[in-house]
């Protein structure tokens, strides 16, 4: 997870860096640190589920990818509230950096429930 989001933020402040910066909202930062500590929190969830031989592992990852769902609409529902500027620019870049994050997520969790 460490070298996943260290490379996708190392790409993200590259595309900062060059004329991309059009295509990327100035929240950005908050997307990515918003999204490294929901990864966090459910993979955490999930690594309670593995104890005891994996007996509890599928309804705790469940549970985790319904909590990272809600926490997702809640972000974007705040800063739609707040009235954030271009809030089509930022609800597709939130979009794109989940879909990366629950694509490497999905992965992980498809190599996990081969063992069951």
């Amino acid at each position: 997870m460490v070298i996943f989001y260290g490379l996708l933020g190392g790409i993200l402040y590259a595309l900062a860096q060059t004329s991309f910066l059009t295509y990327l909202h100035p929240d950005l930062k908050f997307i990515f640190v918003f999204l490294l500590f929901q990864t966090y929190l459910t993979f955490n969830l999930a690594q309670l589920g593995l104890k005891n031989e994996g007996e509890k592992f599928i309804p705790f990852q469940m549970i985790s990818l319904t909590i990272r769902f809600i926490l997702s609409v809640v972000f974007i529902g705040f800063f739609a509230y707040i009235h954030t500027p271009n809030l089509v620019l930022f609800v597709s870049n939130f979009f794109v950096l989940y879909l990366c994050s629950t694509n490497f997520e999905i992965f992980g969790l498809l190599r996990n429930l081969r063992r069951f």
